[in-house]
């Protein structure tokens, strides 16, 4: 009995005095903070100094994740030399809606920095129809998608785009977001056709029927 006890009580004592030391002493604070992962100028809330314990990293990151175009951020802690480090991934961008852009997963965020001029703008008559219109543009082939200056999201759910290439513009009637593979299968079929070379529009709104001028 007398043995329990006296395991009991230093294991106690250990854990008051790691408690003290990790929360209360002069060692293991904060003696750095660095920003990893963006450009953009964040503020930092912890301190140097700071007491390393005190430091939580879910709390912290979920500060920065606010930010719309934070897609997510991670904190560690080092407790050897009392760095903390803040990673932050952001959004990238896969098309522009008026002064926002949208990224892959469909969220939309406003532009901080990113290069954007290369990204094909989507005209819709909301934020929501340009998410959808961002998520068919998505799954378009790459083929496609590549060259695709404007996207426009009609009513109907409909959708025309703007193609550019080194043989000028295009307009591409697609129609609604279906058969979108024998649809992709049909308009690449129709630019290698030698007649075709010069086309200004292709509609394949109707796969088996398209209208070519």
């Amino acid at each position: 009995m007398k043995k329990r006890r006296l395991i009991t009580a230093i294991s106690l004592l250990a854990l008051v005095t790691s408690a003290y030391v990790l929360g209360w002493s002069s060692l293991f604070t904060v003696s750095a903070i660095e920003i990893n992962g963006t450009k953009n100028s964040l503020p930092i809330t912890i301190k140097k100094g700071e007491k390393l314990a005190r430091v939580e990293p879910r709390i912290v990151a979920s500060g920065y994740q606010k930010y719309d175009w934070v897609k997510s951020a991670v904190v560690s802690r080092n407790w050897i030399n009392g760095k903390v480090s803040i990673t932050i991934t952001e959004r990238t961008p896969i098309a522009v809606f008026n002064n926002l852009a949208i990224d892959a997963q469909g969220q939309s965020f406003i532009i901080t920095g990113q290069e954007i001029s290369s990204l094909p703008k989507i005209q819709a008559p909301s934020v929501d129809s340009a998410i959808i219109a961002a998520a068919f543009f998505r799954e378009l082939p790459v083929e496609i998608s590549s060259k695709v200056r404007l996207l426009k999201f009609h009513s109907g759910d409909t959708f025309i785009m703007e193609i550019t290439s080194d043989k000028g513009s295009l307009e591409l009637r697609w129609g609604r977001s279906e058969e979108n593979l024998l649809k992709a299968k049909v308009y690449q079929a129709l630019l290698l056709q030698p007649e075709n070379a010069h086309l200004k529009k292709v509609d394949v709104s109707a796969p088996h029927a398209p209208i070519v001028k």
